[in-house]
């Protein structure tokens, strides 16, 4: 029985711990994907950049992603990866003020190829969702935005 109870509370630290360092390294990750996406949109010949993320807050029906400042503009650009057939497709998508996707862009060359082989029907999922979460101001990190 007492070896049990010390097994429990190894992997009850050992998660606590990974989930600290998981919320602690938020800005970190954010900025560091903030600088990724940046430099895809501009190999892509894109003029956008994507500037200041917003506050990360977990809200159950918000999709897995981060939402950042759209330069020089009231939108919003969520950044988030299109599962089909196994292949992990990064994308963002560019939502207006009022809430609706505006561009659903591929970020990479690899995504730029794949993206024609995805049915529609898939990407209207992830965009409905993300839409979802952005008109309904679903998330803390949106209501600030809006």
């Amino acid at each position: 029985m007492k070896d049990r109870l010390i097994l429990l509370g190894w992997i009850a630290g050992m998660l606590l711990a990974a989930s600290l360092a998981w919320s602690l390294t938020f800005p970190y990750r954010a900025d560091s994907l903030m600088r990724s996406v940046n430099k895809a949109l501009d190999a892509a010949g894109d003029t956008r950049a994507i500037t200041s993320p917003l506050p990360h807050r977990f809200a159950r029906s918000a999709p897995m992603g981060f939402w950042y400042r759209l330069y020089g503009s009231d939108s919003l650009f969520f950044v988030f990866v299109i599962m089909n057939e196994g292949i992990l497709v990064p994308c963002g998508v560019e939502i207006n003020k009022d809430g609706h996707a505006v561009d659903v862009v591929p970020l990479g060359s690899h995504a730029r190829q794949v993206m024609g082989r995805i049915p529609q029907g898939v990407i209207q999922v992830y965009i409905r969702r993300v839409e979802s979460v952005a008109s309904a101001g679903g998330t803390p990190a949106v209501k600030e935005a809006q």
